[in-house]
């Protein structure tokens, strides 16, 4: 490792090595806290842990002579740091993890490896699970089929040990109950979590939304997976862990042992997807269940989705010629746009500041991508590309030839206009006052480009919008009080807005969404009631009696993520 100490702090350390001050033989004679505090007498906190950890890495080496020269050398600033990965990393650390005393455990070496501070308790027991994990590994040979008992013995063991050291990490970075009520940036960030975790709960929607083009497209995954949801949602109702068996799946397939999913960059390696940034509701009486079971269909139908596509578009890929390791070719980045996961690159504040205001912004760019087809990026390798093509070109059949036979039933129920907000969507009902939204947004983003185009319409160039009764109006005649592109712009952005976001917005504008006066009541109620919930509450207030099949077969959908507009005014 390459220690990044300041000049006179080395010099310090050289001129009293030199006269002896320091003395190897002592040295190793203290307990890790004794020589943490002697090292932290002249060199300060955060350079005396990793001096130490550094010493206490030389005491493992048989030569320990040569060991503690090397230390000397390395303060120094000499030898390049090796990178390995977690699992490697535990291997390695045997005789530091597993100490027979309390004095003889190395803690500043291990807070060195492993990231984080750990107690002894703890450091035997990431040893032994990396031990076992190690060991199952050992058992899986190249001709086992994927879902083999052994595979999945060690996804098991891989999954138990690699959430055990992602809980400790969590706990060391958690605030304490005073550090967390003196941090607003805390409180927004938690409640902005919390609200958007629960309006994304009580239904299994990643099937009508992030796995459309999956269904369009790999029709087989999608039935597969879609059917195994249920079970999962079963499974987590009666109290069974239906993520376990899931990501050992994942974690112990051929493509994930030989590094692909990794070196492609398939997002797998995940906490959750961003529609669930939370599992605090998952600890709420009764509705904690039903939280957690669509929490789990949610995450277990990306995970498997994403990597039983990648399975079968690998072998596509390599068939072509194409390096899937290769990262820059671009095979994970067009299965995680297939999959609702789109490329966005951010600092982890920024994602945190991202996750507080807007409800899915990775879903939005995934959005962007399947509609370019990656064109913008220059990297990806054009066969890859053209796999993208191919797939745009079978989103927009698919959804053309179900809009036509609509619009051959009933022409007032399609809208081709893209200028509409209308566009993408079939209206339904005896006022037509419902949109079922087959597009899974897609359609929002054409209108949001055909409006943002300026263009020929009644013998003139400009920017044109298609209002709710169906004229077509300029937006950019820079008259007073009118709408103008930018207004465009910012009301796709605020109708992305997470709940939180959602309620400041009200409140700054004195009206809701639906033009209403908002109060602290309703507000709170939209901040806080899952989607399907408030959208059956909405159609439950709708007349007519005859319309009940109708509502049954809407909730059914929009419970499955199929987007369903109410009071939706004619074109």
């Amino acid at each position: 490792m390459i220690l990044c100490i300041p000049k006179n702090i080395v010099d310090l350390f050289l001129g009293k090595l030199k006269s002896g001050e320091i003395n190897p033989d002592k040295l190793n004679e203290m307990t890790s806290k004794e020589r943490n505090e002697y090292f932290k007498s002249f060199m300060g906190e955060n350079n005396a842990t990793k001096v130490n950890a550094l010493f206490e890495s030389k005491l493992l080496l048989k030569n320990q002579q040569q060991g503690i020269i090397n230390w000397a050398k390395q303060v120094s600033g000499i030898k390049p740091k090796v990178k390995r990965d977690l699992l490697s990393r535990i291997e390695k650390m045997t005789n530091i993890l597993q100490p027979k005393e309390m004095d003889s455990f190395l803690s500043d070496l291990a807070a060195q490896k492993l990231g984080f501070g750990v107690r002894m308790e703890e450091a035997g027991k990431i040893a032994d699970l990396a031990k076992t994990t190690s060991e199952k590994k050992t058992l899986i040979t190249e001709d086992m089929p994927d879902k083999s008992q052994a595979r999945l013995d060690y996804g098991t063991s891989f999954v138990l040990f690699k959430d055990y050291v992602g809980g400790l990490k969590a706990e060391a970075k958690a605030l304490t109950t005073k550090e967390f009520m003196l941090s607003p940036g805390a409180w927004i960030d938690r409640i902005g979590s919390t609200t958007k975790s629960i309006l994304s709960s009580l239904d299994n929607s990643f099937f009508g939304r992030q796995g459309l083009v999956t269904l369009i497209t790999n029709t087989d995954i999608w039935s597969k997976n879609f059917n195994k949801s249920w079970v999962d949602i079963g499974k987590e109702l009666s109290g069974v862990n239906a993520i376990l068996p899931i990501k050992a799946d994942v974690y112990s397939r051929k493509n994930a042992l030989n590094g692909k999913y990794e070196a492609m960059g398939l997002d797998i390696g995940i906490s959750g997807e961003e529609a669930f940034p939370s599992s605090l509701p998952g600890k709420i009486p009764l509705l904690g269940k039903l939280y957690k079971a669509s929490e789990s269909a949610y995450n277990g139908a990306a995970l498997r989705i994403r990597v039983d596509l990648a399975d079968r578009l690998i072998e596509r890929a390599e068939s072509f010629g194409i390096n899937v390791k290769d990262k820059e070719a671009g095979l994970g980045t067009l299965i995680n746009s297939m999959t609702g996961r789109g490329n966005v690159h951010m600092t982890a504040g920024q994602a945190r500041a991202t996750n507080v205001t807007i409800f899915s912004v990775k879903y939005v760019k995934s959005q962007f991508d399947v509609l370019t087809a990656h064109v913008f990026n220059k990297k990806m390798d054009f066969r890859v590309k053209k796999i993208a093509a191919e797939n745009l070109v079978k989103v927009i059949g698919t959804l053309g030839g179900i809009l036509a036979v609509s619009n051959l039933l009933d022409d007032e129920s399609v809208e081709f206009d893209p200028r509409s907000s209308n566009f993408g969507k079939i209206l339904v009902g005896h006022r037509h006052e419902y949109a079922i939204n087959i597009s899974a947004g897609l359609g929002s983003m054409v209108t949001l480009a055909a409006r943002m185009t300026p263009h020929w319409h009644n013998g003139k160039w400009g920017w044109w919008t298609k209002t709710s009764n169906g004229r077509v109006v300029q937006i950019n005649t820079g008259k007073y009080g009118e709408s103008n592109p930018i207004d465009v712009v910012i009301n796709f952005i605020t109708g992305k807005a997470s709940p939180i976001s959602r309620v400041a917005l009200d409140l700054m504008k004195g009206k809701t969404y639906h033009g209403k006066k908002p109060t602290v009541e309703g507000e709170l109620v939209s901040a806080t009631t899952p989607i399907p919930v408030q959208n059956i509450y909405q159609m439950a207030q709708q007349p007519g009696n005859a319309d009940v099949l109708l509502k049954v077969l809407l909730t059914a959908l929009d419970l499955l993520g199929v987007g369903i507009n109410v009071k939706n005014k004619r074109r």
